[in-house]
């Protein structure tokens, strides 16, 4: 019998579906590998928190620019698998380069470098993950980032343990790296000609999508406050080292993985996703408070698994919203999510480094859940506007086929 075109077309949507979860696979793995003890490593390098703070923000500020600058790229030249590739590839040599710091100038050169090339690839692997009116697809895809966090902190702080030094985690991270850029090579994902159209600028698309990308970057700059000393806090306060640290990171990681591939896939209305969002960031306030007033390491774990949900909803519902919105711009739009992203590190990171260093490190997580309450105001308001415009818009279309039923009335009776 012969096989049909439509047949083949399945094949390799399929085939790139697997390569596309693959590749987000790989590339948390190595984030998660290296950035579970770059907190540690630069604590130990600088002995300051505030430099600690400064070093996460370099790598902020790198990373923001290059998504913006390469997702852009993306959408105007159509080239996303292109991207994917190139971002791969110099991301390998990138946290390979992280095994020769051995103060904290070197560290902090490394990380800019990272910074960049993780940048690359992002936009543009969103972008190729998501099908109009399928947001199942791209929850799949995003579910093994999660996962793969969870594999590179086990792996990584397991490697630790067992040799007592953070050179072989970022080799290891290296090496993940790599593999996803040869994972990479056999990806045959068709791009829409239309993308390589794109219109106004980053900043344009930034005020159209405004209210999003404020509500998100408020949650995560208090989140980052309080990532850029988590581990210390782990460490020094509650006295966790090597698996049991990686743990905690992976019960986060796990729930990220179950609840985006049962609940998450469901989503489809444009009303659930603004909850989603709502829900996402409320949850997480209690999160940090959670953390603020934890004193074992039991404590840290409902915390953790109410993280995963948070996370899922706020990060997915936001992605959902935006490739929905921004049609011809779906790399930009997405890529810009993650340039905030990266923005609300640096901020972050240096509020956290100096409010634990002049408050201690438990009020840096009593500002967290302030700011993250700060975003969930936000993001009512903008579904409010948004119910609000679509109503006035409802009410238009229904007075302009009121009008045309009442005009050929009138034609009719005059005929």
């Amino acid at each position: 019998m012969p096989i049909s075109y439509k047949t083949i077309m399945a094949s390799d949507d399929g085939d790139d579906k697997a390569r596309l979860k693959a590749l987000n696979l790989f590339a948390n793995s190595s984030l998660g590998a290296s950035a579970l003890f770059i907190p540690i490593l630069a604590n130990t390098l600088t002995g300051s928190y505030i430099l600690v703070g400064i070093i996460g923000a370099g790598y902020g500020i790198t990373q923001a620019l290059s998504y913006a600058y390469f997702g852009r790229l993306a959408d105007k030249f159509g080239a996303m698998v292109k991207f994917v590739r190139l971002g791969f590839l110099a991301s390998s040599f990138a946290f390979f380069a992280h095994a020769l710091a051995y103060d904290g100038f070197t560290l902090m050169l490394v990380r800019l470098a990272a910074g960049v090339a993780t940048g690359m690839y992002a936009g543009a692997m969103f972008a190729l993950s998501h099908d109009k009116g399928n947001n199942g697809k791209l929850a799949g895809v995003v579910s093994f980032g999660s996962l793969g966090w969870l594999m590179g902190t086990m792996a990584s702080s397991i490697v630790q343990q067992l040799t007592s030094s953070y050179t072989l985690a970022f080799i290891l991270a290296g090496s993940i790296f790599l593999a996803g850029f040869v994972t990479s090579l056999g990806l045959k994902v068709r791009v829409d000609a239309s993308n390589a159209s794109v219109a106004g600028s980053l900043l344009q698309l930034a005020r159209k999508n405004g209210r999003i990308y404020t509500s998100f970057m408020l949650r995560h700059v208090g989140a980052a406050a309080t990532w850029s000393i988590f581990p210390i806090f782990l460490n020094q306060e509650l006295r966790l080292d090597g698996v049991e640290l990686g743990s905690i990171y992976a019960i986060n990681a796990l729930t990220q993985f179950l609840f985006m591939n049962t609940v998450m896939k469901r989503v489809r209305s444009d009303a659930n996703t603004h909850r989603l969002v709502q829900v996402g960031v409320l949850l997480s306030s209690a999160v940090f408070i959670t953390y603020y007033s934890s004193t074992t390491y039991i404590h840290i774990i409902p915390a953790q698994i109410l993280l995963g949900i948070s996370w899922s909803m706020l990060y997915l519902g936001s992605l959902y919203i935006l490739l929905r919105n921004n049609d011809g711009e779906r790399a930009s739009s997405t890529a810009l999510l993650e340039s905030y992203m990266s923005i609300s590190i640096i901020i972050g990171s240096l509020i956290g480094g100096i409010v634990a260093e002049f408050a201690g490190l438990r009020s840096v997580m009593l500002l967290s859940s302030l700011l993250c309450f700060a975003s969930f105001v936000v993001a009512v308001n903008d579904w409010k506007m948004r119910r609000g415009t679509m109503s006035i818009k409802m009410l238009q279309n229904i007075s302009h086929n009121l009008s045309n039923r009442y005009a050929r009335m009138l034609r009719q009776l005059t005929s």
